[in-house]
């Protein structure tokens, strides 16, 4: 009877760490918190960083996933053919990336949250 006993215990415990709840479930579908940024030469984008390596970029209705690359100061999001650096959560660069650039070469357009 104790083996038993001992068998559905471990069961039970074994099923507990399997299990996830609807509020988890919640977290990992939410929707991503946008910010959006009004840039100097008028247009306004939207970006959200879902985890520490990713950011979503909204430029002209158009999403764009960018990746983190290395960058001596800020974050720097590259990708789709995108560079995005920010300093902080509230100011950043969006600048074009030509065929074969890691890093633009062109200066690109200050964008400030708000």
């Amino acid at each position: 009877m104790r083996i038993h006993s001992l068998i559905a215990a471990a069961f039970t415990l074994a099923s507990a760490g399997c299990a996830t709840s609807s509020a988890d479930h919640a977290h990992a579908s939410a929707a991503p918190n946008w910010i959006s940024y009004a840039c100097s030469d008028g247009q306004v984008i939207k970006a959200s960083y879902p985890d520490t390596n990713t950011a979503l970029v909204i430029i002209e209705g158009n999403t764009h996933t960018l990746h983190i690359a290395i960058s001596a100061d800020g974050a720097r999001y590259i990708g789709d053919g995108w560079q995005w650096w920010t300093k902080g959560m509230s100011d950043g660069t969006l600048a074009p990336l030509a065929a074969g650039e890691t890093i633009a070469s062109a200066t690109g357009v200050r964008c400030h949250a708000g």
